[in-house]
């Protein structure tokens, strides 16, 4: 079964590039435009990983990663933070508990080995 990826991106054109990337890794990709929507499809869904933008509209991406870290059912689930944004914004998501914080743009290779990373991560006792 394919491992479920939720992007959590406002920007169209990054979010069409990100799903893009993940289903030619055949991913099953679900994706919302703002932290509100990806935190109840992460809720919904219940993704095997998360990458998600810092700024948002409705609910930051910081705010995501602490809302969901503070539930029992994602305090495992590997998040990766997108961002344009400085090194403090980085280090702030890192804190927060995303697993991987992701200069924007980024090489999407690099991305992509990212979530294989901790996905494999993730699988291990």
């Amino acid at each position: 079964m394919a491992k479920k990826i939720l992007i959590v991106e406002d920007n169209l054109d990054m979010r069409e590039v990100l799903h893009l990337y993940l289903k030619t890794e055949n991913f099953d990709v679900v994706v919302a435009s703002d932290g509100r929507e990806g935190l109840y499809l992460a809720r919904a869904e219940k993704p095997d990983l998360i990458i998600t933008d810092l700024h948002m509209p409705n609910l930051d991406g910081l705010t995501l990663v602490k809302e969901l870290r503070a539930e029992p059912a994602f305090k495992d689930t590997p998040i990766i933070v997108f961002t344009a944004f400085s090194r403090e914004d980085r280090d702030n998501a890192i804190r927060a508990g995303a697993n991987r914080a992701v200069d924007k743009p980024t090489h999407f290779e690099s991305l992509i080995d990212d979530v294989h990373e901790l996905l494999e991560e993730r699988k291990k006792p």
